[in-house]
């Protein structure tokens, strides 16, 4: 009788560790499951990254006399205020336009010349841009105004397109597919480098997902 006792005693023993043991397997499932959706969710959510053209201001000046070109200089101020969001903005090309009477013409294109931007949570980073264009015929009346002009050497109503891959990984885990993502930023006064009726502007431009001209 005290044998089979025991042995129930063992048998209850075994079907409550069973039971603890499913009941805790349960509870890391579910845990594991929350972790997932919540990772998810933070990679997959609306991007956040901003971008603003520091000044508001793009210089321009001469560069080699043959083939005839000119540099582009302005500065990008990216900002992440997420806590947990990395993200990385690559491969950047960019088109300057000279908004006109409500109409986009474009002055400049450039494929190359701007950095790659890795943006850490909770940080911001600024990025000097040197970019250089050929001056085209499509470009030269707009360039020999704003070096011949006697008038104030600027252009008031530019606008700068950047196109790049963006990806956004958890912390440090590049872990997110790459969209292709435009950021237009306007209006932007573009200066003769060295002359004296360039501006110095205090305020930046922010840069937005759609083009505020259409």
């Amino acid at each position: 009788m005290a044998a089979a006792d025991a042995i129930g005693r063992k048998s209850a023993f075994r079907r409550g560790l069973n039971v603890t043991r499913l009941a805790v397997a349960s509870a890391v499932t579910v845990l594991i499951v929350l972790i997932v959706a919540y990772a998810v969710t933070v990679i997959n959510r609306t991007e956040e990254l901003s971008l603003s053209v520091t000044g508001g201001i793009i210089y321009v000046k001469p560069e080699a006399v043959q083939p005839r070109e000119v540099g582009l200089t302005f500065s990008v101020q990216a900002n992440n205020p997420s806590g947990r969001a990395r993200f990385y903005y690559t491969g950047i090309q960019g088109l300057v336009f000279l908004v006109i009477n409500g109409t986009s013409k474009p002055f400049a294109w450039f494929p190359k010349g701007m950095k790659d931007m890795v943006v850490a949570p909770n940080s911001m980073l600024q990025t000097e841009a040197y970019v250089h264009v050929e001056d085209v015929p499509i470009i030269a009346p707009y360039f020999d105004e704003l070096y011949n002009s006697s008038s104030a050497s600027i252009f008031s109503n530019a606008m700068l397109m950047l196109n790049g891959t963006l990806d956004v990984g958890l912390y440090s885990v590049h872990n997110k597919s790459s969209v292709q993502t435009v950021y237009y930023c306007w209006p932007l006064t573009m200066g003769a480098a060295g002359n004296a009726s360039a501006p110095d502007m205090d305020d930046n431009v922010p840069c937005g997902t759609y083009d505020p001209t259409k």
